[in-house]
């Protein structure tokens, strides 16, 4: 028999009591194990549907329904076991006089033994970088180590489903990378409620967008992401590092470059930033790198371009993106490096190539 969906949403309206209707008939499933992202604009209802999820909020019409267990208030006591939710504020779930008591308290509540509460807070301390923190008071932390201070509350009780709140306000860089790293490894359920949309490219394989109390939108973040027509049709942006590209290949394009900068963007752009999945889903990749296949050019030109068309088909990304480079081969031919493939027209890494000669000797390679 077929496993119960984490997170089955059906239909659900709430209004606050001055009358004011925030969610307006919200329906959504997610399955076990999936990391999904949450984005939409200030207003759109994110918070409102969080605290649906382990009876914060009670809907006011429809249904949400927690691994089969329907979030009503004679069950808050297992929902709340299965699903943990880390608040964007820290200040609202830390309240006792050490570290430790903080983490402790969810596992004392379950009526585990003094043992195992000390084994989960010490691993769960350990989780978020903060062992040997334990008898420090949880207030004269910083802002950042009380969002990991937080975390580490939610896990010690180990739910099976984990709800963030713009979980990388705040956080330096570094902690910031480290918690990325750690939602990709998790092997839990992960719901990110979020303006970033950079974690969400990092860490998600699915992407919900909320606005105005509804769903408007439900697939692959790979694609979701990279929709700038969408995104700005919800008051929203294309993440960071996407936009970053585009901006520097429009500058690579134009050429106005030296050479030492040239070199620069086009090391950025092969270091491309990867869309991370259970599934491993296609999703758009922008290279400029080095080849090591031989050309025989008709028309001596030490300049051609590279346009890397991505994906077949109606799949193909970007197959204007082009990469200006030069290569000098022995015997009047042009020389250059491409995964050791030859061409003619050939498949590198899931790529399409195929080359055709301009007027002067310049080279296309495209889909």
């Amino acid at each position: 028999m077929a496993r119960q969906s984490a997170i089955q949403v059906s239909d659900v309206r709430f209004s606050y009591p001055n009358g004011v209707e925030v969610l307006k008939g919200l329906s959504c499933d997610i399955g076990h194990g999936e990391k999904v992202a949450l984005i939409g604009p200030n207003g759109a209802g994110k918070s409102t549907f969080m605290s649906h999820l382990n009876g914060v909020a009670i809907a006011t019409a429809g249904q949400v329904v927690i691994d089969g267990v329907p979030v009503r208030p004679e069950n808050l006591k297992d929902i709340r076991r299965k699903v943990g939710i880390v608040f964007q504020d820290p200040d609202d779930q830390l309240f006792c006089p050490t570290v430790f008591d903080d983490v402790a308290f969810g596992p004392l509540n379950l009526g585990l033994s003094k043992n195992e509460i000390a084994t989960r807070v010490d691993e769960a301390l350990d989780t978020v970088g903060l062992r040997g923190f334990e008898e420090r008071s949880s207030h004269h932390l910083s802002f950042g180590e009380r969002k990991r201070l937080a975390l580490a509350t939610v896990l010690s009780y180990q739910p099976e489903i984990l709800v963030f709140d713009e979980p990388s306000t705040n956080m330096d860089p570094l902690n910031r990378r480290k918690l990325i790293e750690w939602l990709q490894r998790c092997d839990k359920t992960v719901l990110l409620c979020t303006h970033d949309l950079d974690i969400a490219l990092d860490v998600c394989e699915r992407c919900l967008v909320l606005t105005d109390g509804r769903i408007v939108a439900d697939g692959k973040a790979s694609e979701i992401l990279y929709d700038r027509g969408l995104l700005e049709a919800n008051n929203l942006e294309l993440p960071l590092a996407l936009m970053t590209h585009e901006l520097l290949h429009d500058k690579l394009r134009a050429g106005q470059m030296d050479e030492e900068h040239r070199r620069i963007i086009e090391d950025f752009l092969h270091a491309h930033r990867h869309v991370h999945g259970v599934e491993h889903h296609e999703h758009v990749h922008i290279h400029a790198h080095a080849h090591d296949h031989e050309h025989l050019h008709e028309d001596e030109d030490p300049h051609h371009i590279h346009e890397l068309t991505h994906g077949d088909g109606e799949d193909a990304h970007h197959p204007e993106v082009a990469v200006p480079h030069s290569h000098a081969g022995p015997e009047g031919h042009d020389t250059h490096s491409h995964g050791g493939h030859t061409h003619g027209t050939h498949t590198h890494g899931g790529h399409t190539h195929s080359h055709e000669h301009r007027p002067g000797g310049t080279e296309r390679e495209g889909a």
